[in-house]
């Protein structure tokens, strides 16, 4: 193979040692049309594959430079890839993957070495690889191989090369020549490509991160409106959830502990449909004695049982047009939920007493701190029922995974309490710091409870950290009852009361903390320094059992056999 830098006098006379066989004057004629039609090309609007593809065919149709490939490194810097080809066959392209290293055969070395390759007869070059070559009809004919770098600030970025057949009346010093001539050109075409192609996706990031903010602020704004204050992504991953389902007329079920929030999640929903000025009803299941809870949502009729002095129409009724919220479905008595299952399905109410079902169009909201799955499969609510009401689930986030909003909610509490006791308390940083490092097993309505006592209770006009911490002290306290169910977020709420409180923390309970993994190793250590004894365990750790245990759970240890 030989290899050309810069053309030496003797090489750059071999042109008119052919122009005294007569060839040179056509020679460079042919060149300058090559040339003037590549400058045509770089004329026209700029479209890189067909601009690169197009100077391929003039080389190929006007030179006899065939099977041109302009290859470049690919996007981990590890193999040279071809970004355009002209005259190579699909089966060719799958053949050799059309991909080499920066070690392997003739466009490996160009590109290393940025110097040019010629290969006069590739039969009988062993550095050059045929995987990809293409032969004409007689596989006798000789084939030469042309590869050139393309440059950019006179480092090699790819390479051009070519196959002729041997037996082609212009010199390899000419082709070489226009080859660097188009090498070039393509440069160009190929970095004003890719820049605007950068700019390209820079503007379209640019243009999704516009839209994602602006839908963002939408959700901001809708969720604000209806007294739901935070912008965690878990919140406005159920705020996105509600306001994607609310025009159409599927039931949601709203998931979450106890004080998340659930009716202000149902009012947004019912205020994003085409029912929103119609009425919304709410009821709660489990704040009615289950002998009263039916005729509170069928209604009754005039004497139609003890004590029923006139005709009354149920909450279902109601909320005919309009919406639905029943909150704690999952207490709702097994009796019922058969009568409500026959609502939904036939779209008509039984009135205690009446005589005939009445029509009724309305948008079903539920809503449950339980586990329903477990409700479920332990009998204490219908299957079908389930299916029903559970169409669109969303989970509801406590306050312990929206660390973010516990600033912004607690400075709204203080507003509104503020305004309210025609008071003008503020918070000294360090207080706020703890009621954000603080578990909140009562979440929302919890924190509002906090900072309502510390505004009356505060001495001065500022509500010291000495003030949250002893309040957070004594609502730790307070056991979070776990459901018949074994409801999995009750249970993760009694959970976070855990602390590092000394003495008796079951029943002092200080400052919160999260359970950190550099405890596992402490607590390993004390259970084998106790032969597994937990009690033992615990003291010598400082911690309560019902800590001890919490940690072994959440690290995942193993406690050793006594």
């Amino acid at each position: 193979m030989r290899t050309h830098h810069k053309p030496n006098h003797e090489r750059a006379r071999n042109p008119m040692n052919e122009s005294r066989q007569g060839g040179t004057t056509d020679t460079l004629r042919l060149q300058l049309s090559v040339l003037q039609e590549i400058a045509k090309l770089l004329d026209r609007p700029l479209d890189p594959p067909h601009t690169v593809r197009g100077i391929l065919r003039l080389l190929s149709q006007m030179l006899g430079l065939n099977c041109g490939r302009v290859l470049a490194p690919d996007g981990d810097g590890q193999l040279l890839e071809v970004r355009y080809s002209y005259g190579l066959t699909h089966a060719r392209l799958r053949e050799g993957a059309f991909s080499v290293g920066y070690d392997e055969g003739v466009t490996g070395l160009v590109m290393r070495t940025g110097s040019t390759g010629l290969v006069p007869d590739i039969d009988r070059e062993p550095l050059y690889l045929q995987r990809i070559t293409e032969r004409p009809g007689d596989d006798l004919t000789r084939l030469a191989f042309i590869a050139v770098p393309i440059l950019e600030s006179g480092k090699p970025v790819g390479v051009l090369s070519v196959q002729k057949e041997g037996g082609h009346e212009t010199p390899f010093e000419a082709d070489i020549a226009t080859l660097k001539v188009a090498a070039s050109a393509i440069g160009q075409v190929m970095r004003i490509g890719a820049f605007i192609r950068q700019e390209t996706e820079h503007l379209l990031h640019e243009n999704q991160s516009l839209r994602n903010s602006v839908t963002m602020e939408g959700m901001l704004q809708k969720s604000l409106a209806h007294g739901i204050i935070g912008s965690s992504e878990a919140l406005l991953d159920a705020v996105k959830q509600c306001i994607q389902v609310a025009p159409s007329d599927a039931p949601v079920m709203l998931l979450g502990e106890s004080g998340t929030g659930k009716e202000k999640f149902a009012r947004m929903i019912h205020q994003q449909t085409d029912r929103s000025d119609r009425p919304f009803i709410c009821i709660n299941c489990a704040a009615i004695p289950p002998d009263l809870l039916e005729s509170e949502l069928f209604g009754h009729e005039k004497g139609s049982f003890t004590g029923a002095s006139g005709r009354k129409k149920g909450k279902i009724l109601q909320a005919d047009g309009g919406t639905l919220f029943l909150d704690e479905i999952g207490d709702m008595p097994l009796q019922l939920q058969s009568k409500l299952l026959r609502v939904l399905q036939e779209r008509q109410v039984d009135p205690i007493g009446a005589a005939q079902p009445i029509p009724v169009n309305f948008r079903l909201i539920s809503a449950t701190h339980e586990d329903m799955q477990a409700h479920v499969n332990s009998g204490g609510f219908r299957l079908d029922l389930f299916y029903r009401i559970n169409v669109v689930p969303v989970y509801l986030p406590p306050l312990r995974a929206r660390q973010g909003d516990i600033r912004p909610l607690t400075l709204h509490f203080l507003n509104e309490l503020n305004h309210r006791y025609q008071r003008n308390i503020a918070l000294h940083p360090d207080a706020l710091t703890a009621l954000e490092r603080y578990g909140w097993p009562g979440n929302v309505r919890q924190l509002q409870n906090v900072v309502e006592r510390a505004v009356l209770m505060a001495e001065s006009d500022r509500i010291r950290p000495a003030q949250i911490q002893q309040i957070l002290t004594e609502q730790a306290t307070v056991q979070v009852p776990e459901t018949a169910t074994g409801s999995p977020s009750q249970t993760d709420g009694r959970r976070f009361l855990a602390n590092h409180g000394e003495g008796s923390a079951d029943t002092e309970v200080g400052r919160y903390q999260w359970v950190r993994q550099e405890e596992a190793e402490d607590i390993v250590n004390a259970l084998n320094q106790c032969s597994g004894n937990q009690s033992r365990a615990a003291r010598l750790l400082n911690l309560s059992i019902r800590q001890l245990r919490y940690r072994i759970e959440k690290l995942g240890l193993e406690v050793p056999r006594r």
